[in-house]
């Protein structure tokens, strides 16, 4: 199968290659869209939620932000800027007036040609007039959507097809096999909005037994912006973010990807939530306030949580205690229905900050009570993690802009005394280059709730590590990209039973000879000692090596069509096993007619890993606010077809279709989600109402 996918790959190439030789066409905004969602997952768990990330991108494509009349905070937020180029832009509208047009971007510091058609779908320029919104005009004269989506698999899943519900070794799902999900949002400019989203999982019952009140899980908020000195208030349920993360994050947060600028972590400070993760955001009433120079935040959660529960037998009075969080959001059998809800927990915290010329300092505090007490199944490697109902932290969090040279960095107590910092720096050579440091320390007993600092765990604690990056950009049509990055964990964690270390490297060469061609190469190592996982008397440390490789091209043959082709290869080696393989190719058409109200994205790929541990991951065209990044292993192949047609001009309907075929297997995954068949097929359904 490896030789058909690269022969198949190597004669579409040249087939396609000659002819985008002859076309010329302006370039499209998705593929931006899709390098930053891919790489956030591919340095994510597989579980995390990206609905956060791609709807915010989504938005800021279809509102682009006013280079006129963005603050340089605002400018921040959006992800698109450094702290140079941000400030960069307010300077020149200070020396030479607003700008006329976005190409004016080209005499701006610090803003390469790549940058400036990076950045293009998302902003715009404009009348920088101020208007004073009242609050009639904003509850008028806004714009509602309304999005009613549905999605399944065909083939049915042993859960559906024998058990019951109450049966703890083979429970059945009493509800369907339709995930559904609802989204009304009322949003008037940046200023104003009002949020409600629904939604039910596969297998959760709908309006009857254990769900009478129709879906499993709800969320809301209104929230107002930008009102003379609030600059955020949300009543309802939103996302938290200071600093590096250290001290206190509730949303998204992203690893490291091959941009040596995007080390450092944007404080967001309150954000309304929209997404469908039902256990990171907070529930209850947040307000910002300040002025140019100055904020003072405060807010107050108060949400129940799942967790696995027990009981304490030498209590006389059973005092139960909870072991573990759960954040699956499943709710079908009665197990999962039993944990549902079982733990109140209660936060209240403030957060302060001042913005001196081109230095910003910032300080965050939170208190966290739960009503049950948290002790978890102790193994040695997580003795020195949380234990009880309460905990505190505070940190303070900076950056300074001089010059060319933005350093930045967070530094966090946790009630048991443990200090976790990071500091790093971000530094512009002129558009050419861009090289970037971060060192951080985060020790085995630091309380990493709610904490999500730059690193290689995904737990804040237990790491020490210091990271290089570089962005190299020679002329307009090559770019290098690169990082080097050395960790060591002083304690053990779970598959290495000693202290351990290691390293991740990778470069990524990107060639665009024009606007309508790119390709780019990308090596990658990262190497770990894990637990040999040999039957031996005792686990000793081996070397865990991962290599992948990638190509990547994409190239538009008109206006409204475009071609991606990819192939990556990875290999594992576990020093003393045998070496693991994994190859996938695939072949997208992107179909965007201007003339016509259909629209759409095509695939066929291949795949072929020897196991689980030499997965691939890849990001596919979805419908509207939503993702799909599946990981591939086994044998086998995965095709998809996304359509989208416009009704009329505020409604727009999709329909997705995918299928999974494995060609050395006769079941498809495991427990109750196991089908008896190789194959799995998935539809989705939208529609959404723009009013």
């Amino acid at each position: 199968m490896r030789k058909v996918a690269v022969i198949f790959f190597l004669i579409f190439f040249c087939i396609t290659a000659d002819v985008f030789s002859q076309v010329v066409t302006p370039p499209g905004n998705d593929d931006r869209t899709e390098e930053k969602i891919e790489d956030a997952a591919s340095n994510s768990d597989e579980s995390v939620d990206l609905t956060e990330l791609t709807e915010q991108l989504q938005y800021l494509s279809a509102n682009p932000i006013n280079l006129n009349t963005a603050t340089r905070d605002e400018l921040m937020q959006t992800g698109l800027f450094t702290e140079m180029q941000a400030q960069a832009i307010i300077d020149y509208r200070e020396k030479t007036g607003n700008f006329q047009s976005l190409y004016e971007l080209q005499v701006v510091d610090y803003f390469s040609i790549q940058d400036i058609r990076d950045i293009l779908p998302y902003v715009t320029v404009g009348s920088s007039l101020n208007v004073t919104e009242t609050l009639k005009k904003m509850i008028t004269n806004g714009n509602s959507r309304l999005i009613v989506r549905g999605q399944r698999y065909l083939e049915k899943q042993k859960g559906f097809r024998d058990g019951t519900a109450s049966d703890k070794i083979n429970p059945a799902y009493p509800g369907s096999p339709w995930k559904l999900y609802t989204q009304y949002q009322y949003r008037f400019k940046q200023n104003m909005s009002f949020n409600i989203t629904a939604e039910k999982d596969q297998g959760e019952e709908f309006f009857k037994g254990s769900q009478k009140n129709g879906f499993d899980f709800y969320s809301a908020h209104l929230a107002i912006r930008d009102i003379g000195i609030i600059r955020t208030a949300v009543i309802g349920d939103y996302d938290l973010l200071y600093g590096q993360g250290l001290t206190l994050i509730t949303g998204l947060s992203y690893g490291k990807t091959p941009d040596a600028a995007a080390v450092r972590k944007l404080s967001r400070g309150v954000k309304p939530y929209t997404s469908l993760n039902e256990t990171s955001f907070k529930r209850g009433v947040a307000v910002s306030l300040g002025r140019r120079n100055w904020n003072a935040d405060v807010f107050y959660s108060n949400k129940k949580l799942d967790a696995n529960l027990d009981f304490s037998e030498d209590s006389l009075e059973q005092e139960d205690i909870f072991t573990s969080f759960i954040e699956s959001g499943y709710h079908r059998t009665q197990s999962e229905l039993e944990n549902k809800n079982t733990i109140r927990e209660q936060m209240v915290g403030v957060n302060g900050g001042y913005r001196w010329r081109n230095f910003q300092i910032g300080a965050t505090a939170v208190n966290v009570n739960y009503d049950k007490n948290l002790n978890r199944a102790t193994q040695l490697y997580n003795r020195f993690d949380f234990s009880g109902d309460a905990f505190f932290k505070a940190g303070i969090d900076y950056s300074w802009l001089y010059r060319n040279i933005n350093l930045f960095g967070e530094f966090s107590r946790s009630e048991n005394g443990a200090i976790a910092y990071v500091n790093g720096a971000i530094i512009s050579l002129g558009s050419a280059m861009t090289i970037s440091v971060v060192d951080r320390n985060y020790p085995r007993a630091f309380n990493y709730l709610y904490a999500s600092g730059f690193g290689e765990s995904s737990t804040t604690r237990n790491e020490k590590g210091t990271y290089a990056g570089m962005v190299f950009r020679p002329n307009r049509f090559w770019t290098l990209a690169g990082y080097v990055d050395y960790f060591t964990f002083p304690w053990l964690r779970f598959g290495a039973d000693a202290p351990s270390k290691g390293y991740e490297y990778l470069g990524q060469l990107t060639w665009a000879p024009t606007r309508q061609f790119s390709v780019y190469g990308r090596v990658r190592r990262k190497q770990k000692e894990v637990n040999t996982g040999e039957a031996v008397v005792s686990d000793y440390l081996v070397n865990h090596i991962q290599d992948n490789y990638r190509l990547n091209i994409a190239y538009k043959i008109s206006q409204a069509v475009t071609i991606h082709s990819r192939v990556e290869w990875v290999k594992v080696n576990n020093e003393e096993s045998a070496d693991e393989n994994g190859l996938m190719v695939y072949q997208d058409i992107v179909f965007k007619p201007l003339s016509s109200p259909l629209s759409g994205a095509v695939r066929y790929g291949l795949f072929d890993t020897d196991s689980y541990d030499s997965r691939i991951y890849t990001y596919e065209n979805d419908i509207l606010y939503s993702y799909s990044i599946p990981a591939f292993y086994n044998k086998g192949y995965r095709y998809y077809v996304t359509l989208r047609y416009k009704v009329y001009k505020n409604i727009d309907v999709w329909a997705r279709f995918a299928q999974t075929v494995y060609t050395n297997q006769k079941t498809f995954g495991s427990g109750q989600d196991e089908i008896n068949g190789n194959k799995r097929s998935e539809i989705k359904l939208q529609v959404r109402y723009q009013f």
